[in-house]
């Protein structure tokens, strides 16, 4: 079996998923029918990041997402699709996040998480080979009114749904807004999980408070970075606090934000035996798979079959799930490792 098969075999595990830049370029056309059912004009409505030259530049590829998700109905047709997308990439665990939107006279913040919520559960039964939690994000350049109610209502969706709500999401573009870290607080007491997307710029100060602060994952932390002038006490930092960090090889090097696969921030934070999980990021945006991500992380620092099982088997531990369904997911992959052995 060769290594693409290899990955795209394996039982794998997806930690860092944002639902609308998952979308793949054929939901996009379907979305678009949707919306103008007599046109014929859908070719050309995709999302990429290729002709943007930094971070700030690739998030303006939501655009084309955000303006195709404006119902109840889009907004369920585009986590139905992803979900099926993720479970033919032999994806067993799932954790997708997204931003509550409302949009006049369209679609409340409400309506929009409970479209993603109905599809979870339309996808128990259509895709049972994959297990898919929801993260209600906080998007940093709406502000803190807009954080207040979405973690409100992380709190509010938890309580009525807590197989399918888990965790709280910390994103947006790390150029605007804050941390929020008081009202993150908040959705911890309430029992939510925090991941928190983390140093994607150069930020000491609040790089310290939220590895401080402690979330339970950490998102890319790509300026945290032994090689960076300035990061090593970040670094000694981040390795001391033992948070697993949500690595995403492809969408790091689309955004610039570091120069190649081989300088990527994996190579140190893995030979430093810290936590740590392969993640997509962005599939749609980025076209890309978790086992084009696995198949990277072999090629770019040569691990083995052994190393890649191991990094899936780990990446179960750091799930924002429960004991026993972490059980279920290491025995897929333990039955997996096993047969592929013969």
């Amino acid at each position: 079996m060769s290594i693409k098969n290899f990955c795209k075999s394996l039982p794998k595990v997806e930690l860092h998923a944002h639902l609308n830049g998952s979308l793949s370029p054929d939901t996009l056309k379907k979305l678009y029918k949707m919306q103008n059912p007599t046109s014929e004009d859908c070719e050309n409505i995709v999302m990429s990041t290729e002709k943007y030259s930094s971070l700030g530049e690739c998030f303006k590829v939501f655009d084309v997402a955000h303006s195709l998700t404006v119902t109840p109905e889009a907004v369920f047709q585009s986590t139905y699709d992803v979900i099926k997308e993720f479970q033919e990439d032999n994806v067993i665990y799932l954790e997708l996040r997204s931003t509550p939107r409302a949009i006049n006279g369209q679609m409340t913040k409400q309506e929009y998480i409970e479209a993603i919520i109905k599809a979870f559960q339309v996808c128990k039964t259509d895709f049972p080979d994959i297990m898919v939690k929801l993260l209600i994000s906080i998007n940093r350049k709406q502000g803190y009114k807009a954080a207040e109610e979405n973690i409100q209502l992380a709190i509010h969706y938890f309580k009525k749904y807590p197989q399918c709500v888990v965790g709280l999401d910390l994103s947006g573009d790390p150029m605007a807004g804050d941390a929020f870290l008081e009202l993150l607080k908040k959705a911890r007491n309430a029992g939510l999980k925090i991941a928190a997307h983390c140093a994607e710029i150069s930020n000491e100060i609040e790089t310290k408070d939220i590895l401080e602060f402690k979330p339970d994952r950490l998102g890319h932390c790509t300026c945290i970075h032994p090689n960076l002038q300035g990061s090593d006490k970040l670094f000694d930092m981040l390795i001391k606090s033992k948070i697993p960090v949500e690595l995403c090889l492809t969408s790091n090097v689309q955004c610039k934000t570091v120069p190649s696969y081989g300088s990527h921030q994996f190579k140190y934070l893995y030979e430093a035996g810290h936590p740590i999980s392969l993640c997509t990021d962005d599939k749609g945006v980025f076209h890309t798979s978790l086992s084009k991500e696995y198949e990277l992380a072999s090629s770019t620092f040569d691990l083995g079959r052994e190393e890649l099982v191991k990094l899936c088997m780990l990446s179960v531990q750091y799930a924002f799930t429960t004991e026993e369904e972490k059980k279920l997911l290491l025995s897929r992959i333990e039955d997996f490792n096993h047969e592929s052995k013969f």
